[in-house]
């Protein structure tokens, strides 16, 4: 069994990236990021990404994830808050803990592609 059909499939991976995108949308830190995005697409996207991490037959059909992103200029601290939210989802969603260090490790992964290379100051 993958770990896709593990976390419950497409039904909850489409709850938790509904969830996800709901909240990032209209995040007070990272909201401004998403100004002028359509909230279905970036939805479909993440389902997409999140699927084919966890080892489902799914194809991404997003542009390159480290160009589209590079022009946003992303710091550490913003990157660090997209992944608490989607931690937030993956548990509120019930994922076992070992498929959410498994997505949340991936994501990570992909940091210094990313960001901009700077963090967030106090």
């Amino acid at each position: 069994m993958s770990l896709f059909e593990e976390a419950g499939g497409e039904r909850v991976l489409r709850l938790v990236m509904h969830r996800f995108v709901e909240r990032v949308f209209s995040d007070g830190i990272i909201g401004f990021l998403f100004e002028g995005k359509d909230p279905a697409r970036v939805e479909q996207h993440e389902y997409e990404h999140a699927a084919a991490t966890l080892g489902a037959p799914v194809p991404y059909t997003g542009r390159p994830i480290v160009g589209l992103h590079r022009t946003l200029r992303i710091n550490a601290g913003q990157f660090r808050r997209r992944l608490a939210i989607l931690r937030q989802e993956i548990d509120r969603a019930g994922i076992p803990s070992h498929i959410r260090d498994f997505w949340l490790a991936a994501q990570q992964r992909m940091q210094a592609a990313i960001t901009d290379g700077t963090d967030c100051h106090v």
